[in-house]
């Protein structure tokens, strides 16, 4: 009994350790127990936690497609009105490619837009502009010269109305070829002596006057042999206008030229007499008292041939200012001079489209010049005209002067004997 108590042995024979280590295991056990316990809770409550966050990912997702997809389909679906405007659109810039690109819609867009301008004008036939009578009796010269269907004459003509009388100013031919796409300006001489049929000779200038266009188409055919297809005409007026509806023109003038425009009333306005040695921006007003000017030479240029050569020099500039805009600019201008300018003509409808069309082919870059007559072929005497004893210019060599005209507006030598042309002398007309 000593020894139990001794060793500490209950009455089940288990000592104090073996008591304490059976109570620690059963802890032990318990307390592993509870950890797998709550271990296979935390378990069940993170495949819950998961489970639930991977159904919201997945149903924000869903949600995400469908509205990306409606999004999608919203802007596939165009607006009613603009799916209309994108027809027409298309539709228009078809017709465009197709009028631009093809022979056929090119020909009727210079058709339209020929139409419009050549309504702006005023068709004139050139009736006898005087109450002269002309002799209608007269026999007509032949025809020197058979018409080049490759050249265009038009006779550009500037007029002079000073008491109710019209003189032509200016008469330059414009000659287009449409073979070769050239554009040349041939002046003539508004002094040259010539007969006109019907007529005692006279200076080229009084032509119209006596019988109009008509009339003036025949003494130019028949002393020059040019044949003139249609004509354009301004009075001084118009040509202001249209020198400032393109800008103004540059000139390059002399001292001398400068000192007598600023001193003389060939530039009508007063207050444009402010030119200057040099070249300067002109206004119409300016750039047709420079035209004008006779007793100042210009270069080595004196007189009318001075005259002509200053004409041509503002034709040219007025070309440069023209061919330096583009389309649109192009298109706003010609609307503005054609409701603003006056300008006559007997070229017809269908030829005035055909013109405008040969002339937009043609890609020009400069105008080429000359004047009648040239250099060394003409002399100068004083005949009776009227009552007066007036200064005229006569060629020396008709064939020669006819053989350079036809070489430079034809490209080609070709002329006619003397027997078929005329050749003016101081006897008047048959039938005068």
């Amino acid at each position: 009994m000593d020894n139990q108590k001794k060793e500490g042995r209950d009455s089940l024979g288990e000592t104090d350790a073996e008591k304490n280590k059976g109570k620690w295991s059963s802890y032990t056990g318990d307390l592993e127990a509870g950890v797998n316990s709550y271990s296979d809770a935390n378990d069940n409550f993170m495949q819950e936690v998961n489970a639930s966050l991977a159904q919201q990912i997945s149903s924000e997702l869903e949600d995400n497609t469908t509205d990306t997809i409606n999004e999608m389909n919203k802007k596939k679906k165009f607006p009613k009105g603009l799916k209309i405007f994108t027809i027409i659109f298309s539709g228009i810039m078809l017709a465009l490619a197709l009028l631009v690109f093809t022979p056929g819609g090119q020909k009727l867009l210079f058709n339209l837009a020929g139409n419009y301008i050549y309504n702006k004008l005023d068709y004139n036939k050139g009736n006898k502009p005087s109450g002269e009578e002309v002799n209608n009796n007269v026999t007509p010269t032949p025809v020197p010269v058979k018409p080049d269907k490759d050249v265009i004459n038009v006779l550009l003509i500037g007029v002079e109305e000073i008491g109710g009388a019209t003189n032509t100013d200016s008469m330059i031919v414009a000659s287009m070829n449409t073979k070769d796409k050239s554009v040349k300006l041939t002046s003539i001489m508004r002094d040259l002596y010539v007969q006109i049929p019907g007529h005692n000779n006279n200076k080229l200038n009084a032509t119209y006057s006596l019988g109009g266009i008509d009339l003036l188409y025949q003494t130019i055919k028949e002393n020059f042999g040019i044949d003139i297809d249609g004509y354009m005409m301004v009075n001084f007026s118009s040509f202001e206008q249209i020198v400032d509806l393109v800008g103004g023109v540059d000139v390059t003038l002399t001292a001398k030229e400068a000192s007598y425009l600023n001193r003389t009333n060939y530039i009508s306005n007063p207050a444009n007499r402010k030119v200057h040695e040099g070249t300067q921006l002109m206004n119409g007003n300016q750039a047709l008292g420079y035209c004008r000017v006779r007793k100042v030479s210009t270069g080595t240029e004196n007189n009318d041939f001075g005259r002509t050569q200053r004409q041509r020099a503002v034709l040219n500039a007025i070309f440069d200012k023209i061919k330096s805009k583009n389309l649109l600019q192009l298109g706003l201008l010609m609307n503005d001079m054609l409701n603003k300018v006056k300008i006559d003509t007997d070229i017809t409808n269908s030829d005035f489209n055909n013109y405008l069309q040969w002339g937009a082919s043609m890609n020009l870059k400069e105008l080429q010049n000359y004047r009648i007559p040239t250099d060394g072929s003409y002399g100068s005497q004083r005949v009776p005209i009227g009552k007066y004893n007036v200064d005229v210019l006569v060629p020396t060599d008709w064939d020669a002067t006819r053989a350079e005209i036809h070489s430079f507006i034809y490209g080609s030598e070709e002329t006619v004997s003397s027997d078929e042309a005329v050749t003016p002398t101081d006897q008047p007309a048959s039938g005068q």
